[in-house]
């Protein structure tokens, strides 16, 4: 959470600095970064008290040379002086979240016990992306509740039909009526 918060202030920095396509060639940039993370021996690198944090930043500044940024290079220093190399991965992360935010594009997933036809879950984004002012792009996950779970993390939305749920629903209308 500490780390999140810090990546956030990066980030910040970053939207207020960079043009539009800066931002998406810099994410692009970041996101590359955050999954050599996932190697053990770069994490190992990373993690380790015997090489010196310059070395660590200038083999980060070589991942990151094609860019040829002034302002990505000056942004990896500062993150190497400051030892926070390691939050490059929720840097890229919430990059990510607050360009989609700002082009108002989510990505969101559907849950159910049954295969659902690719045209019916992009009618489901696209309505929903017009009840949201956004573009929403959904993926189907193979679950095993007894319904349909549409869930868009970055929009706080989720939207439950369970059989079991409609039908106690149904039975408490009933007896209400009765």
């Amino acid at each position: 959470m500490q780390n999140e918060l810090i990546a956030k202030r990066y980030v910040q920095s970053l939207m207020a600095l960079l043009d539009e396509s800066s931002l998406d060639n810099t994410a692009e940039l970041f996101s590359v970064l955050a999954t050599t993370f996932n190697d053990s021996k770069f994490l190992q690198i990373m993690r380790s008290n015997d090489i010196a944090v310059l070395a660590k930043t200038n083999l980060v500044l070589e991942m990151v040379a094609s860019a040829q940024s002034t302002e990505i290079n000056n942004l990896i220093k500062l993150l190497g002086e400051n030892g926070r190399l390691p939050l490059i991965p929720a840097i890229s992360n919430d990059l990510k979240r607050q360009i989609a935010s700002k082009k108002r594009v989510y990505n969101g997933r559907v849950y159910s016990n049954s295969e659902i036809k690719q045209d019916s879950i992009e009618s489901i984004a696209h309505d929903l992306g017009k009840k949201m002012d956004a573009t929403i792009s959904l993926q189907f996950v193979p679950s095993s509740s007894d319904g349909i779970r549409v869930v868009v993390d970055d929009l706080n939305v989720e939207i439950d039909f369970s059989k079991s749920r409609l039908n106690a629903q149904i039975v408490e209308h009933i007896l209400k009526a009765i």
